[in-house]
């Protein structure tokens, strides 16, 4: 009896002694695993594909230096990792705009306003794809042309321009913004010699090309506008009221419009436009912005 108590006792000891043991352990390992699961939860909450940024100044200059890195379809590499290489001749649009942001930061910004812009108009563009990276996937697609990319650009550039007036200070002096820019007879005399330049069948190219070379004998619809501007005003601004309006003209007249995602660039290479489609089109557009500038000189 006294030997059977003893061996109960011991074996009692040695079970406490494991659960001992083995309640040290359970405390010992959780806070490992639990650590890394608060560190892949933390990283996936910073990392949010949707978020929106306050857009700063410097937004706007990375869009536009990574306009500057991809002036020529020769820069653009159409099959992007990614991985953007310092010494690279060719560049994606990620690493456009990646390389931009370095440039004017000092850093990386994977979710900086510009860049999540870009992503923002892609969505808009191809509402029915689902890239897994949207401007690797958009870029790569073999679909995307490089007058696409400057599309997107161009779009990115105009939206922060935008965003930024709507948030400048209030001054004690305040107008009410058009939503349309002012009409100058700038913008008129350059519908005027954009139909003085396209004045023959024989001047006009279908050419999805967005360089405008000084020495070229015949033009598309938007090196048309990029001389006629650059001729009147001594540069061609892509937001002024001129091209603004053909592009609006566009939309209400293009049976393809819908196709069309840089509209200047498609509507000249659409098979269904002619060259009297052209020649109209200048010509609508410069009434119209005679009838806005006539009424706007009558109200002052």
């Amino acid at each position: 009896m006294i030997q059977t108590s003893r061996g109960m006792g011991i074996s009692n000891l040695r079970l406490a002694t494991s659960v001992v043991f083995l309640g040290l352990g359970a405390l010992l390992v959780p806070p490992k695993i639990k650590a890394q699961v608060t560190s892949v939860q933390s990283t996936s909450a910073t990392d949010n594909p949707n978020a929106r940024p306050v857009t700063q100044k410097s937004d706007l200059e990375i869009v536009k230096r990574a306009k500057q890195i991809l002036d020529s379809p020769s820069k653009w590499n159409r099959a992007d990792n990614r991985e953007c290489p310092a010494g690279a001749k060719t560049f994606s649009l990620y690493c456009a705009l990646q390389i931009a942001t370095n440039e004017l930061t000092g850093k990386s910004e994977h979710r900086g306003a510009a860049l999540q812009e870009a992503r923002f108009v892609i969505d808009e563009l191809t509402k029915k794809k689902n890239y897994e990276h949207r401007l690797m996937g958009y870029n790569n697609d073999p679909t995307t042309t490089f007058s696409d990319i400057q599309e997107v650009l161009r779009i990115v550039e105009t939206r922060l321009t935008t965003r930024l007036k709507a948030d400048a200070p209030k001054t004690e002096v305040t107008t009410v913004p058009s939503a349309e820019p002012t009409v100058a007879k700038t913008d008129i005399e350059i519908l005027k010699r954009a139909r003085q330049i396209l004045d023959s069948p024989s001047k006009w190219s279908r050419s999805r090309n967005q360089e405008c070379p000084t020495e070229a004998k015949t033009f598309n619809l938007y090196c048309t506008l990029v001389k006629a501007a650059t001729e009147v005003k001594g540069e061609f601004d892509d937001t002024s009221a001129s091209i603004r309006e053909v592009r609006h003209v566009i939309d209400e007249i293009a049976p393809n419009r819908k196709d069309y995602r840089a509209r200047l660039i498609d509507y000249n290479e659409d098979p269904t436009t002619t060259f009297e489609d052209i020649r109209k089109l200048l010509q609508f557009v410069e009434e119209r912005l005679i009838k806005r500038f006539t009424e706007n000189a009558t109200k002052q």
